[in-house]
């Protein structure tokens, strides 16, 4: 076991992982929480449900260090609060959560102020768009997903947009990419195995 990854699991406080060898991840198996790992550059993100949303515990290899960060979603599709090596960063929205209909509804919106360590910082909106159906192969296992546009647009900052391709059966997003202004991509985050494993 990598020096990185036993890091991540002392960090979420998992007392067991369990490697799926020859299965693929199902949704009950999600329930107890799932690491999700790329290899090269090296990124890993545990995940556990919590309700109708997600804890995530993550470490990212950054100079030579690693740099946890953890957060809260309302839903896989919407963060809550980040917490990381800048402080916290918390987003309170006005409208319901109601995501789970996306394909039916198409877009869901809500005016979003953003709070810098508890400070309220600046205001805008949240635009969540269905874009249709695909599939995401992790370790040779294939999933339905929804491909979503995400876009967080607050006053006076760039837009922060995200391409996510997310489970509903697993209720995990299993590939995410990072799009500018114009919608070129800029990054992007693939896995290449996943671990099932439960935390204290």
């Amino acid at each position: 076991m990598s020096t990185l990854l036993r890091s991540l699991l002392l960090l979420v406080g998992i007392t067991l992982a369990v490697p799926a060898f020859g299965n693929c991840l199902t949704a009950n198996e999600t329930r107890q929480g799932v690491l999700l790992t790329r290899e090269v550059p090296f990124f890993s993100v545990f995940y556990k449900p919590d309700g109708p949303g997600l804890t995530e515990q993550k470490l990212v290899e950054r100079n030579h260090s690693l740099q946890p960060v953890s957060a809260v979603y309302l839903h896989p599709l919407l963060v809550e609060k980040r917490v990381g090596p800048n402080g916290t960063h918390e987003l309170k929205y006005a409208n319901a959560i109601a995501l789970d209909d996306l394909p039916q509804k198409k877009t869901w919106q809500s005016d979003t102020t953003l709070f810098l360590n508890g400070k309220k910082s600046v205001s805008g909106t949240t635009f969540i768009r269905f874009d249709g159906l695909g599939e995401e192969t992790i370790a040779s296992c294939s999933y339905k997903v929804w491909a979503i546009n995400s876009r967080l647009e607050l006053t006076g900052l760039p837009p922060i947009i995200f391409e996510q391709y997310y489970s509903p059966e697993l209720r995990v997003v299993l590939r995410s990419v990072r799009l500018g202004p114009s919608n070129q991509p800029l990054s992007e985050v693939r896995f290449d195995r996943f671990q099932i494993g439960w935390g204290n």
